[in-house]
């Protein structure tokens, strides 16, 4: 029987080319980062641009036209072109994150098409001698000098990369049919096409990295161009794993593997049959699941656990004197004096983190402001402890995406920080982005580690540096989080100080572009309007049911603005269990609608109203997108996270299949059903 993948294959033969009014060909695409190359995702990407390229008689493609917003793309000369006849001969060559550098010689007016904009033609520009430089999907570099046509082609699809399109420089009146273009200028542009490649003769000239080594030949199978091929044979899996039951992204199944390669990423997910079962480890009684992603947390504020919830009877009618969440934060800030050595900080964090895997979580977004020692708190250079919190979720396990952050006053107002608060202060910003660089130096991509940038909050950072900040984000394609409306005063305050709302404030300080990898956290208080405008930028919120719930907050009463989209935070980790949060996001918006299934009605998505699966892709595939991750769901290129079920977990008891999600979301605990957990390919426990 072939395998999944060769039967997907075989099914869909090539990708659809994407055309204009597809948003993805308006971005500026990502930098492919260091964790992607060398990967089946990456070798996937590759092969689909190029079967695309090749059905539709392209002469280049970029990864945006396809619908993924990756620096990639792929330029191959046949010489014998049907829609380019006049090409010469160009190897299949793939350019990962190319630079192009413009070199002397006269510019060419070419008549350019574009397989994103069929039936269309256009006189456009273009410099005839650049020299590029770029990598290949296995992370070798490369650089070549290209001339003539190749030069012209070479310059399309980077235009592709940022997002520009032939007509955006066609000269004036220069568009045209394609039909016009045959009828009316086709013999005078061919034969000026001849011209140029009797000009440049010969169309590319390697300086470094030439193709000797057989890593960039013509070749038919794109998939031979990196040293981690995409086969069905899965021979570049390390381990394999059979669980009784796997969940493959919209039900569990019986049977299947997850095979995993010495990189920490999954190479395929197959039917039992399609894999030499000599080499499988089976995994009997338990069901494997994507680990969970945990896109907020403060870890050392697990540290108040069980402190606090002690209420006495008072005559006092002082509504200030009443708990809330800022007597709450009085208390953290005592914590804040108690762990006043890096080790004391460090054990606490540790510990949290602990529970996190032994919780089913593989990944984090440790949402991280006690960054100085307490032994000297007015030293604001020394960040001992972002370093605390890397070894930390090493430990632990855990994969780290430090979300670091900048907190420089105590209110809207401009008060000057409180005596606790000093463990968090930013001096300046150009501080900040030095720590950033320096931790960032630390981080073990083959670990999937990262960063992100944050802004605490409004009442935090002065709104000029939040502009500052979130400008910086965008140039380096970080995400950008922030702490937002959790409270009715600071939206008071807010109004106050600035007549607006925080969210309002946000949305008049910062162009729509520059919001789109933006995450705030709990919105709690946000209106219905300013929400929807924020999440038409392409931000997204973090909601963290538990922690609301704990702090006396309130509901998050707007998730119709997000589609239901949202991720999922242990925040102050008082309970660290994403069962219990996947269901009180649902349970807090019941009790206050009184109905049932709020969240199903959300999303547009299929119409199966299956409410478990939504919350659980809340709890994956949501905090993954929100942290920047390459996790959330069981499919080849993926890290290789996995959380481990007990089905012989009383709460999963009777439950069939089709329903075991169900049972789990609802009806389960981490303590009773998560057994191990793996992140990038790395057991937190030996397997038994």
């Amino acid at each position: 029987m072939p395998s999944m993948t060769a039967m997907l294959r075989s099914s869909q033969k090539f990708r659809p080319i994407v055309t204009l009014g597809a948003p993805v060909l308006r971005q500026i695409a990502a930098r492919v980062p260091e964790s992607m190359f060398n990967t089946p995702k990456l070798d996937t990407l590759v092969e689909d641009m190029v079967d695309a390229m090749r059905n539709a008689n392209g002469a280049g493609i970029a990864a945006p036209q396809i619908g993924e917003p990756w620096r990639v793309f792929a330029v191959h000369g046949t010489g014998a072109n049907p829609r380019y006849p006049y090409k010469p001969i160009i190897p299949l060559t793939i350019f990962v994150n190319p630079e192009l550098e413009i070199l002397d010689g006269p510019p060419m007016q070419l008549i350019e098409g574009c397989l994103s904009i069929p039936g269309m033609r256009g006189r456009v520009r273009r410099a005839s001698r650049v020299r590029c430089t770029a990598r290949r999907p296995d992370g070798s570099e490369f650089v070549m000098v290209a001339e003539g046509h190749a030069a012209g082609t070479l310059q399309h699809e980077l235009d592709h990369l940022n997002g520009v399109l032939f007509p955006d420089i066609s000269q004036a009146d220069g568009l045209m049919t394609w039909d016009a273009f045959e009828e009316f200028h086709k013999d005078d542009f061919f034969a000026y096409a001849k011209e140029i490649n009797e000009i440049y003769p010969t169309p590319i000239k390697w300086e470094v990295g030439a193709p000797s080594d057989g890593t960039n030949l013509d070749i038919s199978d794109p998939r031979r161009m990196s040293a981690t091929k995409v086969t069905d044979e899965h021979d570049g899996a390390e381990s394999v794993y059979q669980a009784d039951l796997t969940w493959t992204g919209t039900t569990f199944e019986r049977d299947v593997c997850v095979g995993v390669d010495n990189s920490g990423h999954i190479t395929f997910v197959d039917r039992r049959d399609s894999v030499d079962s000599e080499n499988v480890r089976r995994l009997k009684n338990q069901a494997l699941i994507p680990g969970f992603v945990n896109a907020h947390s403060h870890a050392f504020q697990r540290g108040l656990r069980g402190r606090g919830e002690t209420y006495p009877q008072s005559d006092e009618s002082d509504v200030g004197d009443r708990p809330s969440f800022w007597t709450w934060r009085e208390a953290m800030y005592d914590l804040v004096t108690e762990l006043n050595t890096v080790e004391a900080f460090k054990a606490q964090v540790l510990q949290c983190f602990q529970e996190m895997a032994s919780a089913g979580i593989t990944t984090v977004g440790e949402f991280h402001y006690f960054r100085h020692a307490a032994s000297d708190p007015h030293d604001e250079t020394n960040f001992a402890m972002d370093i605390a919190v890397l070894e930390a979720a090493r430990e632990a396990n855990v994969r780290l995406v430090l979300l670091a952050a900048c907190y420089q006053r105590g209110g809207f107002d401009d008060r000057p920080l409180g005596p606790g608060q000093r463990h968090f202060q930013t001096p300046d910003l150009k501080t900040y982005w030095h720590q950033l660089d320096n931790f960032t130096k630390l981080l073990d991509v083959k670990r999937g580690e990262a960063v992100g940038a944050v802004v605490h909050s409004l009442r935090a950072v002065r709104i000029q540096d939040v502009q500052s900040i979130a400008a910086e984000a965008t140039r380096r394609q970080l995400p950008l989080h922030l702490h937002l409306e959790e409270q009715p005063q600071e939206i008071a305050d807010c109004q106050a100080t600035h007549k607006v709302t925080p969210l309002g404030l946000l949305l008049q300080s910062v162009p729509a572009e520059q919001l789109s990898r933006t995450c705030a956290v709990h919105c709690t208080h946000s209106s219905q309007a300013e929400l929807a405008e924020f999440a038409k930028t392409g931000a997204s919120v973090c909601v963290c049911p538990l922690t609301e719930g704990s702090l006396g907050d309130g509901v998050f009463l707007s998730p119709e603005a997000t589609g239901g989209a949202v991720s999922l935070g242990t925040d102050c980790n008082a309970r660290i269990d994403m069962f219990e949060e996947m269901r009180w996001l649902e349970y807090t918006q019941r009790l206050a609608r009184g109905q049932r299934g709020v969240f199903s009605t959300l999303s547009p998505s299929d119409g199966t109203g299956e409410l478990s699966r939504q919350l659980f892709e809340c709890a994956t595939i949501h905090g993954a997108r929100d942290l920047q991750v390459d996790t959330g769901t069981l499919e080849p290129g993926k890290w290789a996270d996995f959380a481990l079920l007990d089905l012989n977990a009383p709460a999963l008891s009777g439950s069939k299949d089709a329903d075991l999600l169900g049972a789990a979301v609802f009806g389960g605990s981490a303590e009773g059903l998560v057994n191990n957990t793996c992140t990038a390919g790395t057991w937190t426990r030996p397997l038994e």
